[in-house]
């Protein structure tokens, strides 16, 4: 249980590195140490980076159906 705990946690500092959140040089420094913990670690961060693309392209915002135009009636 530790251990998927460690991998979650070095996956998820993996994606905010990758979204820019941190500076060049921090973000290099966790990029080597997620690197280090191995295939499952990245496994979680490449998902958790598909993730945050696909949250910031909108695809898991609930989009509004579309208004029926109803036709002006001419009253004369």
């Amino acid at each position: 249980m530790m251990k998927l705990m460690v991998h979650a946690l070095g996956a998820w500092f993996a994606v905010e590195a990758a979204s820019g959140r941190y500076p060049r040089p921090v973000a290099v420094g966790l990029t080597m140490l997620v690197a280090r913990l191995g295939a499952p670690a990245t496994a979680l961060a490449m998902a958790g980076y598909g993730l945050l693309r696909l949250k910031e392209a909108g695809a898991f915002e609930r989009q509004r159906p579309p208004t029926r135009r109803r036709r002006k009636v001419n009253q004369d």
